[in-house]
């Protein structure tokens, strides 16, 4: 057996994936408009006299409800000088058009309190989202665990400081023999999955809701406690996107006490790691996609439809593992971060306030991705991925799906170029004088393939029609010499 073995990986989002970057996009900083979030630096954006004296003002006085409002008020200057187009939900792009600027509520002392309206971006790489390796690393790490515990219930000695909580540092180190240095999660090396092309991404609400319905002395359906918030998702239904290598180290008859992993727990392919991990996943798709049905908190289209394609084209895929399902980002529920088995997973649910947090098998409440505040019956689960490895054939049926949901999205090609024009403009001046005229042997692009893009074919695409409908003149030739006066 070769001392390496190198698998490339093909990820599709099947589900709205939202893997946090610790970045926000403020008020201050973007605007939205015709359902797109413009994401801007506002030190590039010269300002006439008139406002920039304005903004000064309202700086001064600590106005930041004014400060709100004037960038939403003169979004028209700011959005050319955005760096990224992001689209928004419908119904977050409507929510935001009537806070913006406004008081959210007013504190019994008076105090207004301002609607922050602060997006959480994705993790990504000069502004394209990408796959981490530490988040499917992750979804690996306790799917094997999940394997090598096969439902026991921790020991005694591995109680945590709550009373019926476990200490899960403990549990693991009994678990991997060990710390870091004998764990067989050393022997996995997972790259950054990055995307092939432009990824799409969309911003959505993440809403709590109860699993069970709960409602309060009006009859009124109860909903549990925190703030609505943002989030940047990759979208789902984009066909191998995002791809990266993974390797997995075989140590042979090599053996250190103290320093490498048991031989029975070395993963022996990445086959055999792949079935694990939809032993763990699989299931509590399935549980979670029945939670959701009988809440009518899912969109019963895309319910459908993963159903459809996991009972039929990936049946087999999954079931050799030649892919894998996973779970990623923060959103993906308790669930599908603790172990399985009577008695195992102690999820800690907080209690109200002064109350001590109650720990139980099973989570309370699900998180959902949805573009309305009020409309959690269209909404989906985050986190859902397929990962293939080594794809060779195609997955037709899946193929098709992801290019219906394609066709739902945008066309941010034709937005980016409108941007891009607009931009012109704006960085020239002179609105409605501005002609461009652009110079080389041959009116095409040439893409320079990166190291990890395993798809090279059209890396020299024409890009004439794109002149043309924007009213850029292509000149033949090469430029030799600038003469600036």
């Amino acid at each position: 057996m070769p001392f390496l073995t190198t698998a490339r990986l093909a990820l599709t989002p099947l589900a709205p994936l939202h893997i946090g970057s610790g970045e926000d996009f403020e008020p201050t900083h973007y605007v939205i408009d015709d359902g797109l979030l413009h994401a801007f630096d506002p030190s590039r954006a010269a300002l006439p006299e008139p406002l920039a004296r304005r903004l000064g003002q309202l700086g001064e006085q600590a106005d930041l409800l004014g400060i709100q409002r004037f960038f939403y008020e003169h979004r028209a200057h700011f959005m050319p000088h955005a760096r990224l187009l992001v689209p928004v939900a419908p119904g977050l792009a409507a929510d935001y058009a009537a806070k913006i600027g406004q008081v959210a509520n007013r504190e019994a002392t008076g105090r207004d309190v301002i609607n922050k309206l602060s997006v959480e971006r994705a993790t990504h790489s000069h502004d394209r989202p990408y796959i981490p390796a530490s988040s499917l690393k992750g979804a690996l790490r306790t799917a094997l665990l999940d394997g090598l515990n096969a439902g026991r219930r921790p020991l005694s000695t591995e109680k945590g400081r709550g009373p019926s909580s476990w200490d899960s540092t403990k549990l693991e180190t009994r678990l991997l023999e060990g710390d870091y240095a004998t764990s067989p999660l050393r022997l996995l090396k997972p790259a950054d999955l990055m995307p092939t092309g432009e990824p799409a991404s969309e911003v959505l609400y993440a809403l709590n809701r109860y699993k069970d319905l709960k409602r309060d002395k009006h009859g009124n359906e109860r909903q549990p406690r925190g703030l609505l918030t943002r989030k940047e998702c990759i979208a789902p239904g984009q066909y191998r996107a995002f791809q990266g290598d993974l390797v997995l180290q075989h140590l042979g008859g090599h053996d250190t006490p103290g320093a490498t992993p048991a031989r029975r727990l070395r993963p022996a392919d990445l086959h055999g790691l792949a079935r694990d991990c939809n032993r763990y996943h699989l299931p509590r798709l399935y549980d979670e996609l029945a939670t959701l049905d009988r809440r009518n908190l899912v969109d019963p289209a895309w319910k459908a439809a993963i159903e459809g394609l996991l009972a039929g084209e990936l049946k087999a895929p999954l079931a050799e593992g030649r892919a894998l399902l996973v779970r990623l980002g923060r959103y993906g529920g308790a669930e599908s971060k603790t172990l399985s088995g009577d008695g195992v997973a102690h999820i800690k649910i907080m209690q109200a306030k002064g109350m001590p947090p109650l720990y139980e098998s099973r989570s309370r409440t699900v998180w959902l991705a949805a573009g309305h505040a009020d409309r959690a019956h269209a909404a989906l689960p985050f986190g859902w991925a397929l990962v293939e490895i080594d794809p060779a054939a195609e997955l037709p049926a899946l193929r098709a799906w992801c290019e219906a949901q394609a066709a739902r999205r945008p066309d941010m090609a034709a937005r980016q170029a409108r941007h891009a024009e607009a931009r012109a403009v704006a960085l020239a001046g002179q609105e409605g004088s501005v002609c461009i005229t652009v110079v080389s042997p041959a009116p095409r692009m040439v893409i320079r393939p990166r190291l990890y893009e395993a798809v090279i074919e059209n890396m020299e695409p024409d890009v004439l029609p794109l002149f043309d409908a924007l009213g850029v003149r292509h000149m033949a030739g090469r430029v030799v010499e600038i003469r600036a006066e």
